[in-house]
């Protein structure tokens, strides 16, 4: 009887354990994605202003962001 309740005390340690763990690995996991989302609504916002305004208007910060991906205005890779 007593040895029956310390092995469903371990596995229930174990198990609780293991739950925590992979909650903890999915809130990383979530965390990462967010970071990730952050930068592409960043890049997209750049984007967006120099499709508007033009590769010119961007400040220095910007353009080297966007130049990265080298992605221009038609009209300004004819200049």
């Amino acid at each position: 009887m007593l040895a029956e309740i310390v092995i469903e005390m371990v596995l229930l340690c174990g198990l609780t354990s293991l739950f925590f763990n992979e909650q903890h690995v999915l809130v990383r996991h979530e965390e990462e994605q967010m970071e990730k989302l952050r930068k592409v609504d960043k890049d997209l916002n750049i984007s967006k202003k120099m499709v508007i305004e033009g590769h010119e208007k961007l400040s220095e910060n910007e353009r080297q962001e966007i130049d990265k991906y080298k992605i221009y205005r038609w009209d300004d890779e004819k200049k």
